[in-house]
């Protein structure tokens, strides 16, 4: 991959994170299951950010 494309995949991880991170704020707080998918769904999710990451810097050496 070329650098323009890394930086936009890691640019459009970062906006997308912070978008779930806004909706996971405007969640009510009356719904502890909900907010217990939420978590499991962020926690799953950053791992695979990760990893990703782990492969481009890999990739990038």
């Amino acid at each position: 991959m070329e650098l323009r494309k890394k930086i936009g995949f890691l640019a459009g991880m970062g906006a997308g994170l912070m978008a779930g991170a806004a909706v996971g704020a405007m969640m009510p707080y009356d719904r502890d299951p909900m907010k217990t998918r939420v978590g499991k769904s962020i926690r799953k999710l950053s791992v695979a950010v990760d990893r990703a990451v782990d492969n481009i810097i890999s990739d990038m050496r």
